[in-house]
């Protein structure tokens, strides 16, 4: 029976109720969950693994389009505003620190996660797509805790511009990685113009467009005069629209000269966010952040309440064609090695970037949470790989990792912001509190 065709009209309208429950029972949960020390982002995820199970057990599968629309713009919202925080200036006695430690966590991870997945059997070109996907961070968690907690600190300092660097090395890795996957699967002759052009394409594109969209918001608002009483409005429309067309044309890609060219849905409105916040003046850019913050809660937990009905469907999808033994072996391995290449990682990168200590030993714990950016990748190069068996257990994999990551990522980035003590006196205040509500 054809759901779709039964419901005809009536298909984007029961998006949108269902949307509206996850976003009141992500809520009330959230706040539930924070009663007993569990983090909210935690809670929101609950809520939309049990929805997830609901509608697949009514057959109600064919809502995974919508949301894929839904993550995919709230998503652009998180790249955005965690985009608006980088500040050259603020970052320019730390780049140096930053860079190091960014490309030796997210190396690491890669070269740990893909030889350990080949060691335990998996074929090489599958375990390198693994390793290049375990590179991805979610920003949604960073963002959704450091503004809960109003977090300062070299920890914070560290987290903010690393997910930029990190994203475009990301996307050069897996671009090469999938481009030799492919060529030697289609047993085609390698050149080293075909497997790089497509990543370098992604990068430069993403950035450019970036900021062409950055400077023209920048423009609009610049426009302003600050005692217009629609002010507020025009600046929260006009950031609204720009991270529709941020998210739509990264989403919708373009030819190049014959080349299709896919951007990067991370990297291009962060680039966005990043080019308005060092390109206006300090007034323009709280205003512009104070007003997204006003519209955040919502579509924070609208992504993670979606992102857990996402990875239900999708599991439930590849478990049909995906052996257990397989899926559970190479999960495992592939959830355990990434952990020990993101922990291991930012303690070797802050040691040869003389980072202080707390990041050296924290920092990794805080970028475990891994959910739509690297589902994304891995659903893509599915498709390239034509949906081969070993294909569609990769998707399972990360399926699986994410969940594991999303569930437990909001524990160690919030223990470690507070052993840090990077929490602000009113985040402290919830937390301490909290605590002694549980030991009456």
């Amino acid at each position: 029976m054809d759901w779709h065709i039964l419901e005809g009209s009536n298909y984007g309208f029961n998006i949108v109720i269902l949307l509206a429950g996850f976003i009141l029972a992500g809520l009330f949960v959230g706040r539930l969950s924070e009663r007993y020390n569990i983090p909210n982002i935690s809670g929101y995820l609950l809520v939309g693994i049990i929805a997830g199970l609901v509608l697949l057990f009514f057959d109600r599968t064919f809502y995974l389009d919508g949301f894929l629309l839904i993550t995919k713009f709230c998503l652009g919202f998180i790249a955005l505003s965690i985009g608006l925080e980088l500040d050259f200036r603020k970052l320019k006695a730390r780049r140096n620190e930053v860079f190091i430690v960014t490309l030796t966590q997210a190396t690491l991870a890669f070269l740990l996660t893909s030889l350990g997945l080949f060691v335990f059997g998996l074929d090489l070109i599958y375990a390198l797509l693994l390793g290049s996907v375990a590179i991805a961070t979610e920003p949604g968690p960073i963002l959704s805790l450091t503004k809960r907690y109003k977090t300062k600190g070299e920890l914070t300092d560290t987290l903010v511009p690393l997910h930029g660097i990190e994203d475009a090395f990301a996307i050069i890795v897996f671009g090469i990685v999938l481009s030799f996957s492919v060529t030697t699967k289609s047993g085609d002759p390698m050149t080293f113009a075909a497997i790089l052009h497509g990543p370098i394409y992604e990068l430069i594109f993403s950035i450019i467009i970036g900021v062409v969209i950055g400077l023209v918001l920048r423009f609009i608002i610049w426009q302003l005069d600050y005692e217009d009483i629609d002010k507020d409005m025009v600046v929260f429309v006009s950031t609204v629209a720009s991270i529709m067309a941020s998210i739509a044309i990264a989403n919708r890609g373009f030819d190049f000269f014959g080349v299709s060219v896919h951007l990067s849905p991370v990297l291009l409105p962060m680039v966005v966010g990043i080019t308005f916040a060092n390109t206006s003046t300090k007034l323009a850019k709280h205003e512009t952040e104070s007003m997204l913050d006003t519209f955040s809660p919502p579509v924070i937990i609208a992504f993670f309440t979606v992102v857990g009905a996402e990875m239900v469907f999708l599991l439930a999808d590849g478990l049909n064609s995906v052996p257990w033994r397989g899926m559970i072996l190479f999960g495992s391995v592939y959830v355990v090695f990434r952990i020990v290449g993101k922990v291991a990682g930012s303690y070797l990168g802050g040691m040869l970037g003389k980072s202080s200590r707390n990041v050296r030993r924290y920092l990794g714990f805080c970028l475990l949470p891994q959910a739509q950016a690297a589902i994304g990748l891995i659903m893509y190069a599915r498709i390239r790989l034509e949906a081969t068996p070993n294909a569609n257990m990769m998707v399972v994999i990360v399926v699986v990792g994410t969940l594991v990551y999303e569930l437990l990522g909001p524990f160690g980035l919030r223990h470690s912001l507070v052993r840090c003590d990077e929490v602000d006196a009113n985040g402290a205040c919830i937390i301490k509190d909290r605590r002694h509500r549980l030991s009456k």
